[in-house]
């Protein structure tokens, strides 16, 4: 008796879905890595380890109640620029927001691809 040997089926949509999502994740990975313009005109890196130390800094003086004066930060192009805590926390604000932006982006983009039904679309 003769066995035929039958090949899985593959799913291309399916495929093409994941290949699409992992252009995205990898992108997403990406995108930290050009930093974000903040208010003061620079750009900052926005990586999330950044983003920790620049609040860690913040929550210091805040605990500490150096309030008054101003502190040094570098940007993405190493220059230091001096800010207060009002304006550090103004900046820790504006690189979350980045980050949260672009997991939005992320997430519609990755759900635009789940609502494929062709993989021409």
């Amino acid at each position: 008796m003769d066995e035929q040997t039958t090949m899985p089926e593959v799913d291309l949509l399916a495929t093409a879905k994941q290949v699409q999502k992992g252009r995205i994740r990898a992108s997403f990975d990406r995108a930290p890595d050009a930093g974000c313009e903040v208010s003061g005109g620079f750009v900052m890196d926005a990586k999330r380890e950044d983003i920790d130390n620049l609040s860690r800094l913040r929550d210091r003086l805040l605990e500490t109640g150096t309030t008054s004066t101003t502190t040094q930060i570098r940007d993405k192009a190493n220059q230091f620029h001096s800010v207060t805590v009002g304006e550090l926390s103004t900046i820790v604000g504006e690189l979350v927001d980045f980050g949260l932006g672009l997991y939005e982006r992320k997430w519609q983009m990755e759900q635009t691809i789940d609502a494929c039904t062709t993989i021409e679309e």
